[in-house]
C-alpha cells in the first residue's frame, strides 16, 4: 500500500490530491492519509470535502499508530524540494508499505491524468453564496474578465516574508499589467486579495471589481470565481495557480512571476504556456 500525506492549505491540498490521482492510476492500492488534518488549524483546515464533491476514497489512520507503522513497516520518501525527480513516485518497490510526504507543486506530478483532475475539482455550487453566484454569472458573460490575485495576509509575516512575501510586490503587478494590456485592449479586472485597500492605493486599475465578500470558510469561492475569468494575473500562490489552471480555455493568458520563492525561479511550478514576467 502507498499512503500520501495530506497537508497545507487548499492549493497544496489540491496538488497532493492531483498527485494521488496520478499515482492511483499506476498503483490502485494508493490511499490518502488524513490523520494530520484532524487537528490542522492552518488556513481553514481540510477543505477538499467541503469545496469539491469528491468520493470517499481517502484512508485515515490513527496518528500514534502511524508513527509505529512508519517505524516498523514504511519506507518514507521525503521530497519537498521543487523540481524533485518523479522517479521515487512512479517506480515499483519491494517494500510493502510506502509513505509519501511532499507538496508536488507542478503539473508534471499529474501529467497524463489532467482530465481526471478537472473532473475531481468541480466546485460544489450548492455551497456557493448568493453574491458569488451572481458574480460568477457576470464573469462568465464578460469576454474581457481578468483575475488578479494579490496575496498579502500571512505572506507579510516574518516567517514567510523573506522567502515568499517579498516576491509579488507593486513592481511585479505593474509589469504584469503592462504585459497583459499589450494583449487585451479593454481588460475588466476582478481583484482578489485579503488587502484590497493596498490594491486600490498602489495599482492603477481603472476598470475593476473588487471581490470583498468571501471571508473565512467562504474564501475558496474566490478560487472558483478566478477559474471563470478569461485571463489571469497570478502571484506566487498555489491558490491563484489553481484558479488559473482550472480555466479550461486554450486561449487564456496567464501571467505569473518569474520567481516563485526568493531562492527558486518559477520554471518548475509555472506551466510553459504561461507568461513569466520580472518581479523587479
Amino acid at each position: 500500500m502507498r499512503l500520501i500525506k495530506m497537508t497545507g492549505g487548499l492549493g497544496n491540498q489540491m496538488f497532493i490530491y492531483a498527485m494521488y490521482l496520478k499515482m492511483r492510476a499506476v498503483f490502485p492500492d494508493t490511499r490518502i492519509d488524513l490523520s494530520d488534518m484532524v487537528h490542522y488549524r492552518v488556513h481553514y483546515g481540510y477543505e477538499m470535502n467541503k469545496v469539491f464533491n469528491l468520493p470517499r476514497t481517502e484512508f485515515r489512520i490513527n496518528r500514534s499508530l502511524k508513527k509505529i507503522i512508519e517505524f516498523l513497516l514504511f519506507k518514507t520518501i521525503l521530497e519537498r524540494k521543487q523540481g524533485g525527480s518523479l522517479v521515487p513516485y512512479i517506480r515499483k518497490y519491494h517494500w510493502p508499505w510506502i509513505y509519501f510526504k511532499g507538496f508536488y507543486q507542478s503539473e508534471e506530478y499529474f501529467a497524463g491524468v489532467e482530465k481526471e483532475v478537472r473532473e475531481a475539482f468541480v466546485f460544489d455550487v450548492r455551497r456557493v453564496n448568493r453574491k458569488s453566484l451572481c458574480a460568477m454569472q457576470e464573469i462568465m458573460a464578460d469576454p474581457d474578465a481578468v483575475s488578479i490575485h494579490v496575496r498579502r495576509g500571512d505572506y507579510l509575516q516574518g516567517k514567510h516574508w523573506k522567502s515568499l512575501g517579498c516576491i509579488c510586490q507593486r513592481s511585479y503587478y505593474l509589469n504584469a499589467l503592462s504585459e497583459l494590456e499589450k494583449r487585451i485592449v479593454h481588460p475588466h479586472y476582478y481583484v482578489f486579495s485579503e488587502d484590497l485597500d493596498w490594491v486600490r492605493q498602489y495599482l492603477p486599475l481603472e476598470n475593476a471589481v473588487f471581490i470583498d465578500w468571501n471571508k473565512g470558510e467562504d474564501s475558496w469561492q474566490d478560487m472558483m470565481l478566478m477559474s471563470h475569468c478569461r485571463h489571469h494575473i497570478i502571484c506566487n500562490s498555489t491558490f491563484s495557480w489553481w484558479g488559473a489552471w482550472l480555466n479550461p480555455s486554450p486561449d487564456k493568458i496567464v501571467i505569473a512571476p518569474e520567481r516563485w520563492t526568493q531562492t527558486t525561479n518559477s520554471a518548475d511550478v509555472v506551466p510553459e504556456s504561461w507568461l513569466k514576467v520580472s518581479i523587479g
